[in-house]
């Protein structure tokens, strides 16, 4: 009698327990029944205007992009004015004896205009603010393509997470539900104490991963959070049916990497990178040559000293300036050496991005293929654990197998049916990650995939 009113507290215990994770899972994987789900475009509209990165890089491309007009500035004429207007006085004297003091208004201004007529270095120098223009341009399509990835990494997480946690729930469900009927076998006098701990040890061993698990939701959620600026009370779901598993196209892997040569943003960022330390070597090379400027001035003045009181002069006059570097003490010979060490590294950069970007195409082409091979073996051995995991609760009820078989299949079948899901939206972030390095990456995979979405 005793050994049965423990049994009942024990149930009662574990059911409070299992009913407090399925609350807590539940505030976090159903959210706020009101609010609108979002679903991948959503999140990616968002991020476009709040995500840091991308905001940055804007700005970033902003601020380079001006290096054009500072430079091109340089080629254009440059006018400035001056003027002054005062109040002097003066007294002339000899051997100790001055004339009365003479008070006068001064006034003098004037304009100049300097136009450049041979600069070979400032030509230099706007050629390579063009450079660096289009590498700041390629490094904010690279961010821009990598937004779409970030965003939809995060979502997938998300999303992953719920399903764990789900796939967790009914897992915990089915271990206290097969501890009920170890303990049921064991008060008909058919099973064994051992049957009963082994249950309760799976049950623990369940309950525990999930309570890891649903921080895991709202840490994911958080993420996304971070990149489009709201938290997400619901998320659209993937529906497998509508997820078409496709192979890259094209099919070779070569015909990728040669698209990924020429389009990937990143690479064309290392090859302005080049061309800028190019235009570095030319523009401290130039700075030796001789530069002629056209100048024109006009200046007014009245009063303008002690030796012109009462006179105004009107000065106009046009000249070329010539002006030849001699001598810098060493400096331009060393800004050269610079430079060439610049377009050196430069050189070199490229061919480590070259590789790297080559390594990941493999890796990818790769993934998705391998992803879609493994989706359909675990689709089928998420059938066959079903089928597995009825026959031995059968047997185990008829006495032929033991709880340990039971609970085994169990566990096969929620990791079968966990992988399966990781897998699918593995297989969403390969594709566009193969896309994203071979420069074909756009927004119409996001609207592709969110396709495969349904309120959940």
């Amino acid at each position: 009698m005793v050994s049965w009113i423990t049994n009942i507290d024990v149930n009662e215990a574990m059911m409070k327990q299992f009913s407090r994770l399925m609350v807590i899972g539940a505030l976090f994987a159903s959210g706020t029944v009101s609010a609108a789900p979002i679903d991948l475009s959503t999140a990616y509209r968002k991020a476009l205007d709040y995500d840091a990165k991308l905001r940055v890089a804007r700005a970033d491309n902003m601020i380079f992009r001006e290096e054009i007009g500072k430079s091109r500035s340089k080629l254009r004429p440059n006018i400035r004015w001056s003027g002054s207007r005062g109040r002097s006085s003066t007294q002339h004297g000899i051997q100790g004896r001055f004339t009365p003091v003479d008070y006068y208004n001064t006034i003098s201004y004037g304009v100049t205009i300097r136009q450049p007529l041979l600069n070979l270095s400032n030509i230099a120098e706007y050629q390579q603010s063009k450079s660096i223009a289009s590498k700041s341009d390629a490094e904010l399509q690279s961010e821009e393509v990598g937004l779409i990835v970030r965003v939809t990494e995060a979502y997938c997480n998300a999303l992953f997470a719920e399903d764990n946690l789900n796939f967790s729930q009914a897992h915990t469900r089915a271990m206290l539900e097969q501890l009920r009927q170890a303990r049921r076998r064991f008060d008909n006098g058919y099973g064994t104490i051992t049957e009963i701990n082994e249950a309760q040890a799976s049950y623990d061993i369940a309950l525990a991963e999930g309570v890891d698990i649903v921080s895991s939701v709202e840490f994911s959620r958080r993420e996304l959070e971070d990149l489009i600026g709201i938290y997400p009370d619901e998320l659209s779901r993937l529906d497998p049916a509508r997820l078409a598993l496709q192979n890259p196209q094209p099919k070779g892997v070569e015909e990728w990497i040669a698209m990924a040569i020429l389009s990937n943003p990143a690479l064309a960022a290392a090859r302005q990178e080049i061309q800028i330390a190019k235009h570095e070597i030319d523009k401290q090379r130039w700075a030796r040559y001789p530069t002629i400027d056209l100048v024109g001035s006009k200046s007014y003045s009245e009063s303008e000293n002690n030796y012109s009181i009462g006179s105004t002069y009107n000065t106009y006059s046009i000249s070329l300036q010539l002006s030849v570097p001699t001598y810098t003490g060493g400096f331009a010979s060393a800004a050269i050496r610079q430079a060439h060490a610049k377009r050196l590294k430069s050189v070199e950069d490229l061919s480590s991005k070259e590789r790297a970007v080559e390594s990941e195409i493999r890796k990818y082409y790769n993934g998705v293929i391998t992803t879609i091979a493994q989706i359909h073996a675990y689709e089928q051995a998420v059938k066959s654990g079903e089928i597995v995991l009825i026959g031995t609760k059968k047997g185990f009820g008829a006495g032929i197998r033991s709880n340990v078989d039971v609970l085994d299949a169990e566990w096969k079948l929620f990791t079968s049916r966990r992988d399966l899901a990781k897998l699918r939206y593995q297989y969403i972030l390969n594709t566009l990650l193969l896309k994203q390095r071979a420069g074909v990456l756009s927004e119409k995979e996001i609207e592709q995939f969110n396709g495969s979405l349904v309120r959940g």
